[in-house]
């Protein structure tokens, strides 16, 4: 999974600012201490207290609502908070969920799922087909963009009885499975207004999941409190508090004092800080996701990109480059792995280039390319011009929220000095960058993706209809758009996979984006409090923050562990990332839909 995301949602309504607010209570200041009037150490700080885990985050909340919330931790708190449709294994294989059973006609079109008739929301009302049927329904009438690209064929869904849910295609579907939208209560989101769908707070925030958000701060912390009447059974913990810092290093010191009991680390560097804490356990775990360098594809007058960026040629002669074993070395500590195509090698549908197609760092090709492209140093001042002889400058945008973007900037920026291309690091702040990318008033930009293990979402951002939605690249190409449509009707995963190879092929050679590498995530967590840390995937992947529940059900106090200083010694895993992921392809290889992990928050249209 990745890292988890941006600290604002560009272009929220004022009103949304003000309500949320409102019920989350006031921002704390820098840093973030425990909440007020939660005891610090951790599983308990007394005999008959509730039982708390305290989980560090270094990144904001942006807010409780489902169709404009896309922050880590809001995430981490959603899947806790709501239960879908179906559901996946610590292997990622689908399960049931909220549907115990499935069956759809040949051709693919008419899915029809059974519900289950024992599960409540969190405030005593049933949950029945009609409330599954009530919020695809809403998305769809109400085209919520968030997750319109999970339903794209779907013409029809009905509860025809309260254990029935039966859902009509227009063309053999094939992410039936894969609907990563969380099922909203009809009691209660039928009383939203239309115009309010993306703005309501949504706190406290009622699903049928097993712990419940009572309470947010912005800029300190999620509270989440068990739901005893989970259909699963109620698990051991009875209030997670998901804790932001906005100083990494405050959350380290807060994990080494024993006041967090589990940390997802803001940078590899960090993972070093805490390899030597006493009762504790850490590691760099593979993740689903892709840190990228992204051009302005927008082939639209209302561009203010630099035109040269709209040619493929010079965006491919471009990736020659950029020497990404030393991006990763240098930006990643070496905890990542170089990147090439847009799916993750965790995903069976990732394609990895053959030699004849494959870039490799080779600054004399990467000339060589820019001068058959038309973009000559014609004047022999070092510096390339455009085809038709006028000066040739680019911004470099790396975002000042992310120490290896930085870093990634300056190096870039000097290696494009090196093949004649001026340009001037330009960077800003996530929240700035979020603006000027709605506006197409950008050049190249470092971001980053999570996604699916399945590849439908993060193949969707390149399709034209993702322009001022998903898209940050601004990306068309009709034939790109056409094996989009085909693979999401392709049933049969051998077919949809050559579809998707294509795809990702084409991708790959008109570079929209260069992808640097695929992300590790560095964690931290307490075993001389805890027992019942759960991997996934087994063995290989992070305790938390992977798409599953596993760990926050299973986790139990360990005898003797009332104290915050850890008396016994846990073991230290930080594996070799690329052993890792050759383990975790064997592990998900047969996996055909997975899940949404993390992805930065969408743009909202005005």
């Amino acid at each position: 999974m990745r890292r988890s995301t941006a600290l604002t949602v560009v272009a929220l309504a004022a009103a949304f600012v003000l309500a949320f607010v409102a019920v989350a209570a006031a921002e704390s200041p820098s840093g973030s201490p425990a909440p007020a009037a939660t005891p610090t150490s951790s599983p308990a700080a007394a005999a008959g207290a509730p039982i708390q885990l305290h989980v560090g985050l270094a990144e904001e909340i942006d807010g409780m609502n489902p169709f404009s919330s896309w922050s880590g931790p809001t995430w981490e708190a959603f899947r806790l908070n709501y239960n879908f449709l179906t559901w996946y294994d610590e292997k990622y294989d689908v399960v049931p969920e909220l549907a115990k059973s499935w069956e759809h006609t040949p051709d693919g079109k008419v899915w029809t799922f059974h519900i289950r008739d024992d599960v409540t929301w969190q405030d005593g009302t049933p949950l029945t087909a009609n409330d599954i049927a009530f919020t695809y329904n809403l998305i769809l009438d109400n085209k919520l963009s968030a997750y319109t690209s999970y339903l794209p064929f779907v013409t029809k869904v009905t509860a025809t009885d309260d254990t029935t849910l039966v859902i009509e295609n227009s063309k053999p579907a094939s992410g039936m499975l894969a609907l990563y939208i969380p099922i909203l209560p009809e009691h209660i989101w039928s009383k939203v207004p239309k115009d309010k769908l993306d703005s309501w707070p949504n706190i406290p925030t009622v699903g049928s999941g097993p712990f419940q958000v009572t309470q947010v701060k912005m800029g300190r912390y999620i509270k989440l409190e068990v739901n005893d009447a989970y259909f699963e059974g109620a698990p051991t913990v009875d209030e997670i508090y998901i804790q932001i810092y906005r100083d990494p290093d405050a959350a380290v010191q807060d994990f080494k004092a024993g006041n967090l009991d589990v940390i997802a680390l803001a940078g590899a560097n960090y993972l070093r800080s805490v390899q030597n804490v006493k009762g504790s356990q850490s590691g760099a775990y593979p993740s689903i996701g892709l840190w990228e360098m992204g051009f302005n594809c927008w082939d639209s007058p209302k561009s203010k990109g630099n035109p040269v960026l709209k040619d493929a040629a010079f965006r491919n002669a471009v990736h020659w480059a950029i020497d990404k074993k030393k991006l990763v070395m240098t930006c990643m500590a070496g905890l990542a792995e170089p990147g090439t195509s847009v799916v993750s090698p965790l995903s069976p549908y990732h394609w990895e280039p053959p030699a004849d197609v494959a870039v490799t760092y080779d600054p004399e090709k990467a000339k060589q390319l820019f001068d058959e492209a038309g973009y000559k140093d014609v004047n022999g001042d070092g510096k390339r011009e455009t085809k038709d002889g006028q000066p040739l400058r680019l911004r470099l945008t790396p975002l000042t929220d992310y120490p290896e973007e930085m870093t990634a900037g300056k190096m870039v920026h000097q290696w494009l000095l090196d093949v004649g291309i001026d340009n001037k690091l330009a960077p800003v702040e996530e929240g700035t960058f979020y603006d000027d990318n709605w506006e197409g008033d950008f050049d190249i930009y470092f971001w980053w993706w999570g996604g699916d293990i399945d590849p439908g979402f993060i193949l969707s951002i390149f399709t034209t209809a993702q322009i001022h939605s998903w898209s940050d690249c601004y990306y068309s190409n009709p034939a790109y758009d056409a094996l989009y449509a085909q693979q999401a009707s392709a049933i049969d995963p051998a077919q949809r996979k050559q579809i998707i190879d294509q795809m990702q092929q084409m991708l790959y050679e008109e570079a929209p984006y260069i992808v640097l590498w695929y992300p590790a995530e560095t964690q931290a967590y307490r075993t001389d409090k805890w027992t019942g840390w759960t991997q996934s995937p087994p063995g290989v992947g992070p305790p938390i923050r992977n798409f599953m529940r596993t760990t926050y059900l299973k986790l139990k106090p360990a005898t003797g562990s009332g104290s915050a200083t850890g008396k016994s010694s846990g073991g230290l895993s930080t594996p070799q990332l690329a052993v890792i992921v050759a383990i975790v392809v064997a592990v998900v290889v047969a996996v055909v839909v997975v899940v949404l992990v993390l992805r930065r928050p969408r743009k909202i249209e005005e």
